[in-house]
């Protein structure tokens, strides 16, 4: 009789860095992490602190989920600094 295993998926979140793509990711992000994946938001340092509170609250529950900062690369393509958000005016 063979024993099946299952191999844990880590899947990655890219989302649109705008507020409105917020909660509905986080909330996918826990669906899968309760399902025994683990989940990886991937967003940039002004974005952050939109995921943090949320990903503590579901990492407190045992659900596997990580923020990965990537620092927005704005000034070497000649965009300002600190425009990686559409909430930032």
């Amino acid at each position: 009789m063979e024993t099946k295993t299952h191999q844990q998926l880590h899947i990655f979140f890219l989302p649109f860095m705008g507020q409105g793509h917020t909660l509905p990711l986080i909330d996918i992000a826990k669906l899968f992490a309760s399902h025994g994946e683990k989940s990886t938001i991937i967003t940039t340092p002004a974005n952050a602190p939109l995921f943090t509170k949320a990903i503590q609250t579901s990492r407190n529950l045992g659900l596997e989920i990580e923020l990965l900062l990537i620092k927005f690369p704005s000034t070497e393509v000649g965009l300002p600094e600190g425009i990686e958000s559409t909430n930032i005016a």
